[in-house]
Formats: C-alpha cells, sequence, structure tokens
C-alpha cells in the first residue's frame, strides 16, 4: 500500500474519485429531498 492517505487529521481519509461526484451529489441531495418529504408526512399524521 504505497497512497499514505492516513496522515494528519483529516476529516476525509478516503481519496476522492472525482468521475463520478456529481453522480454521488445529485444522489445525496435525492435522498435528502426523499428524507424530508417523509418527515412532513410523519409530521402531519
Amino acid at each position: 500500500m504505497s497512497q499514505n492517505t492516513h496522515t494528519g487529521v483529516s476529516n476525509n481519509r478516503r481519496p476522492v474519485s472525482q468521475a463520478n461526484s456529481k453522480e454521488r451529489v445529485a444522489h445525496t441531495t435525492k435522498v435528502l429531498e426523499f428524507l424530508a418529504q417523509r418527515a412532513k408526512a410523519d409530521e402531519s399524521k
């Protein structure tokens, strides 16, 4: 393992792949929107 990714105090130790960053951001946004909708549905009961 030549990559030394565990040096220092970093908040994200995994090397980030920039190739699928847009898909990841879009997916995270969809998940958060879904959770917000569920929260509203629970409140209205």
